[in-house]
């Protein structure tokens, strides 16, 4: 019991300081996202431009996620963590002094490849955490991920009043004092010794696409979340055409959601899959992702937004943590960074196609159809989890 407790109090004092720099990240770019269309109209970008700076950042995701994640698997999550906080500093800085279109799309490129370093953060937890904590782990990753979200935005909003550059300068501040904490607090968490050189990057990427222990979670994450951001793009102008709600009223109800989901991914998580194993907590939570997103097509007033918008953001954080650890569970231990990376990229990749298509259907079939839609793909997760994971992991 003692060795246990002295055990976990090894753990904690890491996991605290990579939450933080995680936190401190997330504040950085959510400080940047809402601003960032206004600023590009500022240099005379046309809304397509626009569209297509946001969707840089998570190409580079797509293109980066892997090889950051096989590079900390080789040389250690501490140095690649140090190198892209650097990259967020700097990209934040030059979106401030821009003053032409192409500095923006090349800062931003910039941005993007910096905030590939998710894997790496991912990998971070599953090295110092044991196997019945590598959920709660990843939950509270992902709760760091919405604690971001929730406070970035509205403290963007608030230093735009000062003036228009303001918010990237201060973002870029925030990620400079984050590299400093990082640089002399953060240590390690591969052991000395365990460096050993990472699979192909090919190898890496047929074995997460194709074996059968990992392929089915990876495609699982892609989908999942491919039905969730097709929500994430349109809700705001479901909110305008069904209900009129301005930009104040979305803001509050974005954040709803971001403080379910960290309160799923930060608090029920780990209690959860303590009980019952990841695999079981994994399907519940697609499950309510399916109810919540049709609850929320069908939704014709606040009170029954906010229910469907409470059982969304709890259950898809229990899906995507669960889905998280299972994967980092599956993945080899020399290629835990790689394999991550690999399920990032598909995640961004996702991200990248997923508002595209629910654009598509808001616009030329009915504003409700990208929850719907949403909704049908969570429930093929189900029975696909039903049949591919959960199953195998009872026998």
């Amino acid at each position: 019991m003692r060795a246990s407790s002295e055990r976990t109090r090894r753990m904690d004092a890491p996991m605290a300081l990579i939450l933080m720099t995680v936190v401190i990240d997330l504040i950085g770019f959510g400080i940047v996202l809402p601003i960032l269309p206004l600023w590009a109209q500022h240099f005379g970008a046309s809304a397509t431009q626009i569209g297509i700076l946001s969707a840089t950042y998570s190409l580079m995701q797509v293109i980066f996620a892997p090889m950051w994640g096989r590079l900390s698997d080789r040389v250690g999550r501490r140095p690649v963590i140090l190198v892209t906080l650097l990259g967020s500093c700097v990209s934040a800085f030059m979106i401030g002094i821009a003053h032409t279109l192409v500095i923006l799309f090349v800062a931003r490129i910039l941005n993007g490849i910096s905030g590939a370093s998710y894997a790496a953060a991912q990998a971070y937890v599953a090295d110092i955490t044991t196997n019945e904590g590598r959920a709660r782990g990843m939950g509270l990753i992902g709760a760091a991920f919405g604690i971001g979200f929730i406070v970035g935005p509205a403290l963007g909003a608030g230093l735009s009043l000062i003036s228009p550059a303001t918010p990237f300068f201060f973002a870029s501040g925030l990620a400079a004092l984050n590299l400093v904490l990082a640089w002399r607090l953060l240590p390690e968490s591969r052991k000395p010794g365990s460096l050993v050189a990472p699979l192909g990057r090919m190898t890496t990427m047929r074995h997460a696409l194709t074996s059968r222990e990992l392929a089915p979670l990876v495609w699982l994450s892609f989908v999942a979340t491919f039905a969730f951001v097709g929500m994430e793009a349109t809700f705001a102008l479901l909110g305008s055409h069904r209900f009129g709600y301005g930009p104040g009223t979305m803001g509050m109800l974005f954040a709803f959601v971001g403080v379910a989901a960290a309160l799923g991914q930060g608090v029920l998580v780990g209690r959860l899959v303590a009980r019952y194993g990841e695999s079981q907590v994994m399907v519940w939570g697609l499950i309510g992702t399916a109810v919540g997103l049709a609850i929320l097509a069908a939704a014709l007033n606040v009170l029954v937004v906010l229910l469907a918008l409470l059982v969304l953001g709890i259950f898809s954080g229990l899906a995507f943590a669960a889905l998280s650890a299972l994967i980092s569970h599956a993945a080899p231990v020399d290629a835990q960074g790689g394999v991550l990376g690999v399920a990032a990229s598909t995640s961004g990749l996702a991200r990248v196609g997923g508002p595209i298509v629910a654009g598509v259907l808001f616009e030329f079939i009915d504003p409700s159809a990208p929850l719907i839609v949403g909704a049908v793909l969570s429930a093929v997760c189900v029975l696909v989890a039903t049949r591919s994971v959960l199953r195998p992991a009872a026998a």
